[in-house]
């Protein structure tokens, strides 16, 4: 197992300096995402000896979390608005609130065509076992793209949640204040009564000027900036294809009648894209009508192997074999790790449950918001080797389990 714990650990680790070193960060939609995917392509093709399989799909990458910086200042917007209308501020952050909840917060995307669609890439192939014949197949998936740099985890982690939430409270506050105050237009005219409550109504409205400012700058569009995304996700491409060619170099350790599949995704930071994309694609698809999608999503911190069991934010809940089966094989790797809720945001397991697949998202990432989170940081010089390591370890045995399962089933 020593052998092949180096042999993981120095593929993940080579493969995410050479896409970093050639390439460098990779945002959603992006030419440089598009690079990415055409280097994964050959590399799967040398892996499995044919032509991978690209599929393009469209989406609006700013439509979702890059879009918060635009609430923001919008909120800021409708904070000199209320001064002149309190109605119409009260319009204008319900607009943003409703927005928010769409597409920042549940993913929905049903505002996407408000934005520039740009397009993007999933790219997989297949390893079948020696006899060429499967009754199950695993999917070994992370995504090609990266992260916008978001500057308050960058500055300061410890206070970034304190001011996104104070950006979002405060326009909620207008939101209520403008509610109350909506029946008057123009507090100059002498229309409004300067009692002690509007007094506090209006320098409440004030305040939100300063929350609205701070979340507009939530995080940076300059693809200069942004994170290059060895953590996250990198290593999360990197052992879907050493999987993939590991199974391929050793057929007599091929799982019995189990096709293998690498899968990069694309676009995951701009709302799940590439993996609801490829659910959407493979829906009919009776070759993946029994298939286990391991989803590897941020493998660096050695004190913080983890498995994550849904999305809350998204209302998903990921299959409980596979989570019992993925907290085992940490736990035999010698980590005390624990099943746990997405603190924030999605997983790409989420369109895969959507979709009825089993699916489990595992990671080695402090939970907690981290100065190399989505952040310039995220480099591969960080990495912990032995977190790479070790994973590896987790992924072979968390292999052999699900071969368990099936065997169990006849």
């Amino acid at each position: 197992m020593t052998e092949l714990k180096h042999s993981g650990r120095d593929y993940v680790y080579g493969f995410t300096k050479e896409i970093i070193d050639e390439v460098g960060p990779r945002l959603p939609g992006s030419e440089e995402e598009k690079i990415a995917a055409e280097i994964v392509a050959e590399k799967m093709e040398k892996i499995s000896g044919r032509k991978a399989n690209v599929e393009e799909f469209r989406l609006a990458p700013l439509a979702s979390i890059a879009s918060i910086p635009c609430l923001g200042w919008a909120g800021f917007i409708a904070g000199l608005v209320f001064f002149l209308s309190p109605l119409a501020a009260f319009i204008m952050c319900f607009l943003i609130l409703t927005y928010a909840v769409l597409q920042v917060f549940t993913y929905s995307g049903v505002l996407d065509k408000l934005w520039k669609q740009h397009t993007s890439r999933n790219v997989y192939t297949e390893i079948l076992p020696p006899d060429g014949k499967y009754d199950y197949t695993i999917i070994y998936s992370g995504h090609i793209d990266s992260s916008w740099l978001w500057k308050h985890s960058l500055k300061n982690p410890n206070t970034a949640i304190v001011k996104t939430a104070f950006g979002i409270v405060g326009i909620i506050v207008l939101l209520v204040i403008s509610a109350v105050l909506s029946g008057k237009r123009y507090f100059w005219t002498g229309d409004v009564v300067f009692t002690v409550p509007v007094i506090v109504a209006y320098v409440l409205a004030g305040l939100t000027l300063i929350s609205s400012a701070v979340l507009g700058n939530y995080l940076t569009w300059d693809k200069k900036k942004a994170s290059p995304g060895a953590m996250d996700n990198l290593t999360g491409v990197g052992y879907s294809m050493f999987m993939a060619e590991y199974f391929k170099n050793n057929p007599d350790k091929h799982p019995s009648s189990c096709r293998i599949v690498c899968a990069a995704l694309g676009s995951e930071e701009a709302g799940l894209k590439g993996s609801e994309a490829f659910v959407k694609a493979h829906k009919n698809d009776p070759s993946f009508a029994n298939a286990y999608v391991v989803n590897i999503d941020s493998i660096r911190d050695y004190e913080h192997f983890n498995v994550i069991k849904g999305d809350l934010w998204l209302g998903s809940k990921f299959d409980k074999e596979l989570i019992d089966a993925s907290l085992q094989s940490m736990k035999e790797a010698g980590h005390e790790a624990k099943v746990i809720y997405n603190p924030v945001g999605g997983c790409d397991s989420t369109p895969f449950y959507r979709g009825g697949y089993k699916t489990v998202t595992l990671i080695a990432q402090n939970p907690n918001i981290t100065d190399y989170y989505h952040t310039s940081k995220d480099t591969y010089d960080n990495l912990d080797l032995r977190t790479l390591e070790d994973f590896t370890e987790v992924l072979f045995r968390l292999t052999d389990k699900i071969a368990e399962m099936e065997n169990n089933k006849k």
